[in-house]
């Protein structure tokens, strides 16, 4: 395989993941990781409690975490990125 194939197929992993993500939480319309991969930033609407909004992050930490112990590549294609809801 080579290399931009590779990329195209953890971009592919990666949107896939994120996309699930914001199918399970239908109030979330963004997020920013750090360089650590923690959330830095969620953005809901209507906004939600910190406890909700803490439930959303671990899900997120958790689903991304999975992407990069299966890719381990992908850790460098999500740090300090933020994803948005695409609207259609």
């Amino acid at each position: 395989m080579s290399y931009e194939q590779g990329l195209e197929r953890l971009e592919a992993d990666l949107e896939a993941s994120v996309a699930a993500v914001f199918r399970r939480y239908p109030p979330l319309c963004g997020f920013s990781l750090s360089r650590e991969l923690d959330v830095e930033e969620l953005a809901c609407h209507p906004a939600l409690d910190r406890r909700r909004a803490r439930v959303i992050a671990e899900d997120i930490v958790r689903a991304l975490s999975e992407l990069v112990d299966e890719e381990p590549e992908a850790a460098e294609l999500i740090r300090g990125r933020t994803f948005a809801r695409a609207l259609h």
